[in-house]
């Protein structure tokens, strides 16, 4: 079967909470069923974020970032950094909590925050061009904050690296 390609489509912020608060959804329709992401689970979810306003995301995208984020999650979890960037800051405490729970799912405070967060998203009408603009904003400022880190990290291990290097030059020409 010959598959086709699909259109590169960016996800913004309202998108993915609309997505991971879908499978939170689910996840707790389907209770203790086994097998939760299977190709019908992402077509409910797809089909839900049309109906929340959402009408550009196919079960197979809505799929692919799932597996995505949570791939990036597992990642840093070992100690690989370098995905983390995947998920946008704001959603890492609830792909870690998806992802440490498996398919129990907390019920905490974390739901309402999502739900405050969606609320002024409806209600100020903005437009797609702002709504991009402004998420370009943000990813930047949390790459330019990662690479202010991962930079500082880098001037540590050199220093650390300068002075093993001065140590062992000092201890080799009091040798001689």
């Amino acid at each position: 079967m010959k598959s086709t390609k699909l259109k590169r489509n960016f996800w913004l912020t309202a998108e993915i909470e609309c997505m991971l608060n879908l499978i939170k959804e689910v996840k707790q329709e389907q209770g203790s069923a086994p097998c939760t992401t299977t190709h019908h689970t992402f077509t409910q979810i797809a089909s839900k974020m049309k109906k929340h306003g959402f009408p550009n995301k196919s079960p197979t995208q809505v799929r692919r970032k799932w597996f995505q984020m949570k791939s990036a999650y597992l990642c840093y979890k070992k100690g690989n950094v370098d995905r983390l960037f995947l998920i946008p800051e704001r959603f890492r405490n609830v792909i870690a909590q998806f992802v440490e729970n498996g398919s129990k799912m907390v019920s905490g405070p974390q739901p309402q925050p999502s739900e405050r967060k969606v609320k002024p998203k409806v209600e100020v009408p903005v437009s797609a061009v702002d709504t991009f603009m402004a998420q370009i904003k943000q990813n930047n400022k949390l790459l330019n904050a990662e690479f202010n880190k991962m930079e500082e990290t880098l001037l540590n291990y050199e220093q650390r690296c300068q002075s093993m290097r001065d140590y062992n030059i000092i201890k080799y020409i009091n040798n001689y």
